[in-house]
């Protein structure tokens, strides 16, 4: 689909000029012309290629996508790719390239799939068509500032994403909310992939003299450099919150492992006196008065008395439980409940 949006000298607006007035309007430099090919076949690209008499290298870009954000100036243009951030679904982050082709009073913008940007900026044209009485280069401003301003959403949903993760880690650790945050760290290394270039990209178009840009437009150009900025500190401060629920993963499961083997040490501690005792009465030496009932009775209450004692002394110095010890009998029954 091909959107056309042409502004003539003396002020009139056409979307659906023909191809002798598209011709006519690269010409006069009064003129302000922006084509928008969404979804456009190779043949359509190589004949907006022949009409605004692009260099090869340009066209392969259009044909084989799969660019990272770059700018390249041409003699009669300049080329920019960007990519516009669409939402994060089944783990992986969903972008959509722009290339853009900006001349002194043309611009040529290209794309597979439908864009927020580009419908917000086509309807803003209709209903007030006074931006194109500022030439191309401002139209190609308000295409990234619109472009760049859908990155918050995004992030602002992966942050609140990280911000659960990690509260559910610090709650109750599972190998799948791991899962998940390897997965948010992949995605965090796809935005940094995007935003840092692209960052470079509207900084040189903010600070070189671009014959295609006019000096009063590149000033706009920081404002989305800016924006670039904020939101790579803010990738950046989403990969310490990844690094840190990391960290606070393993240490719960740490916590987890040693606490587990606290209680199976005074489980065992408590079973070494009764081993000791049924192996020393077990010894078969006539000196050893074995034929007193009463020592018999004597060593089955010392066993039943000693685990008992020894459970409240471990209960009473807190190696039972993670949180406080248990100083009241009330507490160690209800500790004792719990645990069948």
């Amino acid at each position: 689909m091909r959107r056309v949006v042409l502004r003539r000298g003396d002020g009139s607006v056409e979307t659906a000029p023909g191809p002798d007035a598209l011709a006519e309007a690269m010409r006069d430099p009064r003129c302000t012309l922006w084509i928008d090919a969404e979804g456009e076949p190779a043949e359509g690209l190589e004949a907006l290629a022949g009409l605004f008499d692009l260099h090869p290298v340009t066209v392969e870009d259009f044909v084989h996508r799969n660019q990272r954000p770059k700018i390249e100036e041409f003699d009669q243009y300049v080329f920019l790719v960007v990519h516009a951030l669409r939402a994060i679904r089944d783990d992986e982050l969903h972008t959509e390239e722009l290339h853009a082709v900006l001349k002194h009073n043309c611009l040529l913008t290209v794309h597979d799939g439908p864009l927020d940007a580009v419908k917000r900026l086509l309807d803003r044209l209709a209903a007030d068509p006074r931006p194109l009485q500022n030439g191309a280069s401002f139209l190609l401003y308000l295409l990234s500032d619109a472009l760049v301003d859908g990155y918050f959403p995004v992030l602002d949903a992966l942050g609140d994403e990280i911000d659960a993760i990690e509260d559910a880690v610090v709650e109750a650790p599972a190998r799948a909310r791991m899962h998940r945050v390897f997965q948010m760290k992949r995605v965090l290394v796809q935005l940094r992939k995007i935003v840092s270039p692209q960052r470079e990209v509207y900084n040189a178009l903010s600070r070189r003299d671009y014959p295609y840009i006019d000096s009063h437009t590149a000033v706009y150009f920081r404002d989305v450099h800016d924006h670039l900025v904020r939101a790579y500190e803010i990738i950046d401060s989403y990969r310490d919150l990844v690094a840190n629920t990391l960290d606070a993963y393993l240490a719960a499961i740490s916590n987890r492992l040693g606490q587990v083997m606290k209680q199976l040490t005074v489980i065992a501690t408590i079973f070494m006196p009764l081993s000791f005792l049924t192996g020393f009465f077990g010894m078969n030496f006539t000196a050893i008065p074995f034929d007193r009932p009463w020592l018999l009775g004597l060593v089955l209450a010392v066993m039943a008395a000693l685990p008992l004692v020894m459970l409240t002394f471990f209960a009473r110095q807190g190696w039972l439980t993670e949180d406080r010890r248990i100083t009241s009998w009330t507490r160690l029954r209800a500790w004792l409940r719990r645990r069948r």
